[in-house]
Order: C-alpha cells, then sequence, then structure tokens
C-alpha cells in the first residue's frame, strides 16, 4: 500500500477545520460540524486532487453527518462519490469499501431507491457473509433487507427466499431472536396475498465493516489526542467511546441474571453495539456491578439504543467511556 503524504505536507487550514468538524461530530453537534468538513473538503481537492483518497475520507465523514442528521439526500452524492474513489484506489474488496457500501445501502433504502439499494444489498450481504460467517446473525439482517428490496421491485420469488434464509438464521441462534423471527415469518406468510405491502426495513442495524487494514490509512492527519473518524469501528474494546448503562447492583450474581434476561428479551438491539456485559466498578460507596452495553465511538448510536430501550420501558442513559 503506497503511504499517504506525512501529516507535515498538510496545510494548517485544513487541518484545523477537519479537527474542528471531527471535534463537534464528538459532541453530537452534527450540523454544527458541516461548515467545517465542507470547508476542509474543498482544501483537500485543491491540495490532493479531487480523487485522492484523503479527499474521499472527508467526503465519507461529510456524508456520515448529514445522514446522523436525516439528512438522505444530502449524504447520497457524497458516499457515491467516496466509494468510487475508495474502489479506484484500494479495490473492491478492501474493509473501507465495505463500510461505504453498506452506509450508502442504507441511505438508498431510507429513500426508498430500491433499484439502486439491490446491488449494493447484495455486496452488503456477500461482506457479512465473508467476515462473521454464513450464520451469523448480521447476515440474516443482511438477507432481509434484500428481500425487502425485492419485494418493493416485485421479485417475490428472490424476497421468498431471502426472509427464509433470515428466518432460518434467526431460529438457528443460541438465543431465538422472538421478534425478527415473526416479522419474517409474517412477510412470507403475507408475500403473495399483500403484493407491493411495504415491509419495516432493519437497515440501521446492518453493523459498519471496516478491515484491519484500512485503520492504517490516513484521513487528513488529525493531531495526537484528536477524534477518530466518524462512523469508524475497531475490533475489541475502546479506550474511548460511548456506553449504555441499563442498571447496576450490589451483587455480580443479580446483574449476570439480569443480562440474561434482558438479552433474551432483547437480543437484536444489542447486537449492534456487541451485546450486553457486566462492569465491575470500585467506588467510594462500595463495589457495584454495572449492567451495560458498548462501549461506541458514536454517541448518537448509543443514544438510538436508549431511546429504543426507554420505548420498551427499560430505563437507561448514555455515558462516556472513560479512558482504559
Amino acid at each position: 500500500m503506497t503511504p499517504v503524504a506525512s501529516a507535515w505536507a498538510q496545510s494548517e487550514d485544513l487541518t484545523r477545520n477537519y479537527q474542528r468538524g471531527s471535534s463537534l461530530v464528538e459532541a453530537g453537534l452534527y450540523e454544527a460540524s458541516v461548515p467545517y468538513f465542507a470547508k476542509a473538503l474543498v482544501l483537500s481537492e485543491a491540495e490532493y486532487g479531487r480523487n485522492s483518497s484523503r479527499t474521499a475520507f472527508i467526503l465519507k465523514n461529510l456524508a456520515t453527518v448529514f445522514a446522523k442528521q436525516g439528512a438522505f439526500a444530502e449524504a447520497e452524492p457524497l458516499y457515491v462519490r467516496a466509494l468510487s474513489i475508495f474502489e479506484d484506489a484500494f479495490g473492491p474488496d478492501h474493509g473501507v469499501v465495505a463500510e461505504v457500501t453498506n452506509e450508502l445501502s442504507i441511505v438508498y433504502v431510507e429513500r426508498k431507491r430500491f433499484i439502486e439499494a439491490e446491488p449494493l444489498l447484495g455486496r452488503v450481504l456477500d461482506n457479512l457473509e465473508r467476515t462473521f460467517g454464513p450464520d451469523d446473525s448480521r447476515v440474516a439482517v443482511a438477507a432481509y433487507n434484500n428481500a425487502y428490496a425485492s419485494e418493493y421491485l416485485g421479485d417475490a420469488k428472490k424476497a421468498r427466499a431471502l426472509y427464509a434464509r433470515a428466518l432460518q438464521i434467526w431460529q438457528s441462534q443460541p438465543i431465538p431472536d422472538s421478534g425478527r423471527i415473526t416479522l419474517a415469518q409474517d412477510r412470507l406468510a403475507g408475500l403473495s396475498r399483500a403484493r407491493g405491502r411495504k415491509s419495516p426495513s432493519l437497515a440501521r442495524y446492518l453493523p459498519r465493516l471496516l478491515a484491519d487494514d484500512a485503520k492504517t490509512i490516513a484521513a487528513p492527519a488529525p493531531a495526537s489526542g484528536s477524534p477518530v473518524l466518524v462512523g469508524e469501528n475497531t475490533s475489541g474494546k475502546q479506550a474511548q467511546g460511548w456506553r449504555v448503562q441499563l442498571a447496576a447492583f450490589r451483587s455480580r450474581d443479580t446483574a449476570e441474571k439480569v443480562v440474561a434476561r434482558l438479552k433474551q428479551a432483547h437480543a437484536e438491539l444489542f447486537a449492534p453495539v456487541g451485546g450486553l456485559e457486566v462492569v465491575e466498578a470500585a467506588l467510594a460507596k462500595g463495589t457495584f456491578y454495572r449492567v451495560g452495553a458498548g462501549p461506541v465511538a458514536d454517541r448518537t448510536m448509543a443514544a438510538a439504543l436508549c431511546n429504543d430501550l426507554q420505548v420498551l420501558k427499560q430505563a437507561c442513559i448514555v455515558v462516556r467511556q472513560k479512558p482504559e
């Protein structure tokens, strides 16, 4: 892989705007970050070229900021352009290509652009199979969404096969996902007698895909300690990020029982953030065992999970993950 230019070759103005945009995103101030990323994009195009991978990373960041705000029409052309640059620079199988393909497919689904969405959803399904194996629950989500697009496009045969595949995977899990099983069964039962019926999408539960080698590619170089790229996902526990805390107990045994109950009741909600766990916390008042999910780099993703749980009458709060 050809290394990108060193950080010192980058203008101070580009660095400043990129870092300011990243800081605002880290604080959850997406709208405020837009002019800084937009300025960084103009500067990157002038310094590195319109088709530079550095420019593509800023395009991706700006697209993600728009998508977080539900501005999918603004996000779409930015993702399309970034995807084209990344494919040319790194090839179709690179991790960052998989990630942008995933995010663009969600934008198309949200915009009901199923002709464009269907082939991308197929690529996402292939990526997930290679990454997690054919029987992973994330593969089932991708199969379901692919069926969702096929159903809208009138391909009942393809939709039926994909819904059936999603159903089989969900039924085979150690803890069966009753909510999604019912959803897939309903789609299969009604597919032939309710032509054109809209199906609820699970697109937002698709995980971000970023291979380890993608982490070595620099976007416009942030200073040491500045936030990571918007949407970046790394393996293992992160030193920083956000957690969704659901409860705290004096007894580890009690906490573990609560985790087991919540996993059985709401496994699909916790899968995108790595599931639930018990974390021991030694405080001045004594030792507590906290039940929580995460960490994730994006506060908005943590807040969305907490909102979903609150709708289900499950108390929760979003807290900052302290560096390890």
